[in-house]
């Protein structure tokens, strides 16, 4: 399961998304582990399954963003023996353990818009928490919600107000960009489009970009960085992918984001520290304001975006890793990699992050008060 496949079929009342914020870290992350990268233009103004999804930079219980958070390197890069490291403190972790493994995604990025004649910028949010039970009979439960839309920062917000606090204001696009395209986005701070579901899945949380895997099937995975390496290669096999062995190594970076145990966390990061495609690039801050590791699996520059008015800002990607379990603290993090009109180089466009709360946990999920029930399986 695509969380933002998920979202994108569970929030229909959500307002209309950024296709070209929305696309970016699958089409491009994906398309650069099967070949090299291109920088694109205008490739973004289509609908996809995944691009109805109103994603944006988020808060999710204590956590608020008011401003969109500049990536500033806070250590010098240590090269790829950082991760080598990293492994052999996660390797030394204790198993964790509880009866539901509870995945919360935060999808966030920066929007563009206009009112009474002027521009300025905008956060929304939605989120996507998700509870694996250990139990198969149990079903995995799953909560998807829009969370805000409003300024990104003050002097974003003193722009809106000036324009008379519109509930309403109108996306900023390139010339030529059909109107149906820049339509109107609904201003408000308040959680709505609720959908709780419970259904049986037999994957782990329905991510299927490593095949059916389940929860047992994560368990058996060998520790050490030859065993992995050949249980990867059966995985490749089975897949019938077109990309070379080497070049689908990789996506063993997809494993930090699943339930796997300390030991089988460091061996995937002494795999990952291995590869030629891997560059550490330091301790950074996250747009939630925690301190990470930031790494690129795979080539992450030479791509350009639409922002606002500009249909070609050059972006880069990232990944943050917790830099005590190794796990994956925000994935496919979209950073300006210079100025435009309303944009300052080094603030996050757009990214998926997990919370604090991701892990194990002994917190049985109810449906939440307000929730659409829905009982459709998970895309």
């Amino acid at each position: 399961m695509d969380e933002l496949e998920l979202l994108a079929r569970s929030l229909p009342d959500a307002p209309p998304p950024s296709r070209e914020v929305v696309g970016r870290a699958h089409a491009r992350l994906t398309a650069a582990m099967e070949g090299p990268a291109r920088r694109r233009r205008g490739a973004f103004w289509g609908w996809t399954a995944t691009a109805t999804v109103a994603v944006v930079t988020a808060v999710v219980s204590a956590v608020t963003i008011l401003a969109p958070a500049p990536a500033p390197v806070i250590t010098p890069p240590g090269g790829n023996d950082a991760l080598l490291r990293l492994a052999d403190d996660v390797a030394r972790l204790p198993e964790a353990t509880g009866p539901y493994w509870l995945r919360p995604l935060i999808n966030g990025s920066l929007l563009r818009v206009e009112a009474g004649g002027e521009a300025f910028n905008v956060l929304s949010a939605s989120s996507a928490y998700l509870w694996q039970p250990r139990d198969p009979d149990d079903p995995v439960q799953a909560r998807q919600r829009q969370e805000y839309v409003r300024p990104a920062t003050p002097a974003d917000e003193r722009v809106w107000k000036a324009a008379g606090s519109p509930q309403e204001v109108r996306r900023v696009c390139t010339p030529g960009t059909p109107a149906k395209r820049c339509g109107k986005l609904r201003m408000g701070d308040r959680p709505a489009s609720c959908v709780y579901t419970r259904v049986r899945e037999p994957g782990v949380l329905g991510d299927r970009r490593l095949g059916e895997l389940t929860l047992a099937d994560l368990a058996a995975l060998p520790a050490d960085v030859n065993g992995l390496r050949e249980r990867l290669r059966r995985q490749w096999q089975a897949g019938g992918r077109h990309e070379s062995f080497e070049e689908f190594l990789p996506s063993a970076s997809w494993l930090l984001e699943m339930p796997i145990g300390p030991r089988v966390r460091a061996a995937v990061l002494r795999l990952l520290a291995g590869l030629p495609t891997t560059r550490v690039g330091g301790t950074v801050e996250d747009p939630l304001g925690r301190r990470g590791l930031a790494v690129a699996f795979v080539r992450s520059e030479g791509f350009t975006t639409q922002f606002g008015a500009d249909d070609e800002v050059a972006e880069r990607y990232t990944n943050i890793l917790d830099p005590r379990t190794g796990a994956i603290l925000v994935a496919n993090a979209s950073i300006a990699a210079e100025s435009a009109e309303g944009l300052a180089e080094g603030t996050y466009l757009s990214y998926q992050a997990w919370t604090d709360e991701a892990g194990w946990t002994s917190d049985r999920p109810e449906r939440p008060r307000g929730c659409r029930l829905s009982t459709k399986r998970l895309p």
